[in-house]
């Protein structure tokens, strides 16, 4: 067998060298296939300056100032915070806004119940994005996975924002073998030009410092773009409830925390709590944060407020006057330690009573707040009257 043609294979740059074999010098305008050194110098951001520069003059934001497109940010929360409900009323702004398509979204919910999914599912539906429960539709998580992995190699994930809600529901949050195989699932999606935002749960128990702590190994903060904590900065009975977001990681231009309240009153429906969401200004966010501290501290020194206001009610003080006082109390003794004291003096300027400064002897003078705070006892309760008793 004698063969008369021979069809060459095209490059990898595409070009057809059987376009060329008329040509006598069609093999030097064949261009030999890259050496590994080639194909590591073509991986180079520097090849693609100018698109990136371009990628990033369109960043635009999902979340307002929150989360950006093509990235993947995390916010996490103690139970009952108000996450899914934020989430919703952030996406709805956006999606009026203009900012992003209703139809690229994907809001996967895997923590909610069977009354839960069918309200968000009607609001979702009225702004044109997708509710997806896993639960309700059948299907096992990592099929979800599977099908966003099937997305990116089809490259169908350009412009998508997927939302899961929650993490832990998709991974071990305590096993890095299991969530490195999620971030592997994510990072394909985001590197196809897509987006990712999830929703975490905070540990029961906080810091020392009173903040937040992660549900989960460091893997995740490591992994994702951008990290956000969320507080609650009312009390869980009250009517307006106040979250704040804390930045704790970012790779863009995102804002270092921002404040939102919205109504929970008995028998309220969830689409009016989703109408009563509003951003609150820095002024009143700061208020709200004030006034959760000094619920707190209340809560945590209630006792040493109750002797040190007994004390200062005949008149101005300093600390080793307030400290004499209690000396002088047996009674005392055994529920309120000088240290408890001196760090209630300390935590409560402010709030519970002035400092100024002596001017013959520099000593801080303390003097009362006239106005009680209403989560303290009643002045005439038996406790304050034992502690006027004890001074």
């Amino acid at each position: 067998m004698v063969i008369k043609t021979a069809v060459l294979p095209k490059d990898e740059r595409g070009n057809d060298p059987n376009d060329f074999v008329d040509d006598p010098d069609f093999l030097e305008k064949i261009e030999p296939a890259p050496n590994a050194l080639s194909k590591l110098v073509a991986l180079s951001t520097t090849n693609r300056i100018d698109e990136i520069e371009m990628n990033l003059k369109n960043d635009e934001y999902v979340f307002i100032d929150l989360a950006l497109m093509g990235q993947m940010t995390l916010f996490y929360a103690a139970p009952n915070t108000g996450k899914t409900l934020l989430f919703i009323f952030m996406l709805i702004e956006s999606i009026k806004a203009g900012r992003i398509k209703a139809e690229d979204i994907f809001y996967i919910n895997a923590d909610d119940n069977y009354k839960g999914i069918f309200i968000k599912s009607q609001v979702a539906k009225k702004h044109g994005f997708y509710m997806i429960s896993p639960d309700e539709a059948g299907v096992s998580r990592e099929k979800i996975l599977e099908m966003l992995d099937d997305i990116s190699a089809e490259g169908c994930a350009e412009g998508k924002i997927i939302l899961l809600d929650t993490l832990k529901k998709f991974a071990d949050m305590m096993s890095k073998s299991s969530q490195a195989a999620l971030y592997n699932t994510l990072r394909r999606f985001i590197a196809k030009g897509g987006t990712v935002i999830l929703a975490g749960h905070a540990n029961k128990h906080k810091d020392i410092d009173g903040n937040l702590i992660y549900e989960g190994t460091s893997d995740t903060k490591n992994d994702v773009d951008c990290m956000y904590s969320m507080y609650q900065m009312s009390s869980p009975e009250d009517e307006k409830q106040i979250v704040e977001f804390r930045r704790e990681k970012d790779r863009g231009e995102v804002i270092a925390s921002v404040s939102y309240s919205y109504q929970k009153k008995k028998g309220m429906h969830y689409v009016q709590m989703l109408d009563s969401v509003q951003q609150l200004g820095q002024d009143e966010a700061q208020e709200s944060e004030r006034e959760m501290k000094h619920k707190s501290l209340t809560q945590k020194y209630e006792a040493e407020i109750l002797f040190i206001r007994s004390t200062l009610k005949t008149g101005k003080k300093n600390q080793s006057e307030i400290i004499r006082a209690f000396d002088e109390s047996e009674e005392l003794k055994d529920e309120l330690t000088k240290r408890s004291i001196k760090t209630t003096l300390k935590n409560l300027t402010n709030y519970e009573w002035k400092a100024t400064r002596d001017k013959h002897n520099n000593a801080l003078v303390f003097t009362l707040i006239t106005s009680w705070n209403k989560s303290l006892p009643d002045t005439k309760s038996s406790d304050y009257e034992r502690f006027s008793r004890g001074k």
